[in-house]
């Protein structure tokens, strides 16, 4: 390629590069928005919460939920402080019960997921297996006791990692699946108990199912779920669940589409008169940043802004190409600093500017070893 040729290829690839990192930067900067509120409703202001054990104690669902948010939205944080705390909570409860519970399966999925985002082996973690205990051989009456919820968290937590069933599984994947489907409603919905309607566990489900969609009976009964949630988006771009509309809804329905590898942005089916699913979960925003739970609602709730955060990162996730929000086996654990897409651009733009000096120097240098060969003729 002659010299002249390089500096607009080079420029090219700038620009390039220059628009794939706007892009990826402003849905970053959703989700840096979308942490911040989650932090600020907690306490009100943007600080690292996750050594704060007074107010956040590692093993309760709203703590654990939060550390699996801002983990894996890429968050500096206090980590290895929660792990550690977490992995106490562990060992305490073992020591005092035997088992994490012996009635709620999801307490197990819960700190599996956690264990996970926190970048720690849920398989050797707090002196226990939590992966065989509270999903292969839970030893509590049944994973199904909290309803379809139970099936579902523990698919989702039994296929986050590269985890192979012991032959002797008391639950197994294909066990769990034919549950949640004997759970769907004639349409297409799914409730915490058969024959009730509810948005959360109808996109929870097929958040568990999305895997699988291979199979022909769960590709069904995932497009009879995707027609009820499409069917009964209000014209606010929400959903009602327990009598009120709610943030959470319409993140957890964002976070199923995400799974099954659908840009709600995209889909006209979660559109209703111009408003798309995003905007109706977005009209739940509140000025410090975080997310209310109910329109009525003046102030952010600290729930809803997790699972909003949740929801932002599985979108960023799905338009960078990389695996659903609660698949880990690509994870390498919390980015407490890293490269990002700006200081390539940064880079390769100092590079075409040298290029373009050390050219200019060089065609100059020829230029005048030129006139120097005339002038001494």
């Amino acid at each position: 390629m002659k010299r002249r040729q390089i500096i607009p290829v080079l420029l090219c690839m700038m620009l390039v590069l220059l628009g794939a990192g706007t892009a990826a930067g402003i849905m970053k900067e959703e989700v840096r928005s979308a942490a911040k509120g989650l932090r600020t409703a907690l306490e009100g202001k943007d600080e690292m919460i996750l050594n704060r054990q007074e107010i956040l104690p590692a093993g309760s669902p709203q703590s654990d939920w939060a550390a699996m948010a801002l983990a894996l939205a890429g968050e500096k944080d206090h980590y290895q402080v929660y792990a550690k705390n977490l992995e106490t909570y562990v060992k305490e409860t073992y020591e005092r019960n035997g088992s994490l519970s012996d009635r709620k399966a999801t307490e197990y999925d819960r700190v599996i997921l956690t264990v996970l985002a926190l970048g720690r082996d849920p398989e050797q973690f707090g002196g226990a297996d939590l992966v065989e205990d509270g999903i292969w051989q839970y030893q509590g009456g049944s994973l199904g006791d909290q309803g379809v919820n139970g099936w579902i968290y523990s698919l989702i937590a039994a296929d986050a990692g590269p985890y192979e069933e012991p032959q002797d599984a008391k639950y197994t994947r294909e066990m769990m699946v034919e549950e949640i489907l004997a759970e769907q409603n004639e349409d297409g919905s799914f409730g915490l108990q058969k024959g009730s309607a509810d948005p959360d566990l109808t996109a929870m489900a097929l958040q568990a199912l999305a895997p699988y969609q291979e199979d022909s009976e769960v590709k069904a009964a995932s497009d009879e779920a995707l027609v009820w949630l499409s069917e009964h988006m209000t014209e606010h771009g929400s959903y009602v669940s327990y009598g009120e509309e709610s943030a959470e809804s319409c993140a957890q329905t964002v976070i199923a589409l995400c799974a099954l590898g659908t840009d709600p942005a995209e889909d006209d089916r979660f559109a209703k008169n111009g408003v798309t699913l995003l905007d109706g979960m977005e009209a739940f925003a509140r000025n410090d940043g975080g997310y209310a739970h109910a329109q009525s609602d003046r102030e952010s709730n600290f729930m809803a802004s997790e699972q909003v955060l949740l929801a932002k990162t599985a979108l960023l996730r799905l338009r960078q190409g990389e695996e659903r929000l609660y698949s880990f086996e690509q994870y390498t654990g919390p980015q407490e600093s890293g490269t990002s897409m700006m200081k390539i651009v940064i880079a390769v733009i100092a590079a075409v500017a040298a290029g373009a000096v050390v050219l200019a120097v060089r065609r100059k240098g020829k230029t005048n070893a030129g006139a120097d060969r005339t002038d001494s003729k």
